[in-house]
């Protein structure tokens, strides 16, 4: 899903340009997404989250986990836990 906010569920919308004669283009809003590190205390690591600006400043109020509540989310579908605990393993010669 490319430019929709893991947060808020934000995603590209669509209207009408209306002129002064009230002639009606079609025409698209696209969500302000970045990608950005945000670590989780109570687990301990970094996690890499598509989030929309608005969010963004939402989180650094409230935090990850209010922010994902109030919005209805589950913190599992965003960070999943696959890769803790994994250490990368380098090629012997």
């Amino acid at each position: 899903m490319a430019r929709t906010c893991v947060v808020t569920g934000r995603g590209t919308t669509a209207g009408n340009n209306v002129s002064h004669s009230h002639k009606k283009n079609r025409r698209i809003w696209k969500v302000n997404v970045v990608t950005k590190k945000i670590f989780l205390e109570d687990e301990n690591r970094w996690v890499r989250v598509k989030i929309s600006t608005r969010a963004l400043r939402t989180l650094r109020k409230k935090g990850l986990k209010v922010a994902i509540k109030d919005h209805g989310g589950d913190i599992t579908a965003i960070a999943p836990k696959k890769y803790v605990g994994v250490k990368p393993t380098s090629p012997k010669a």
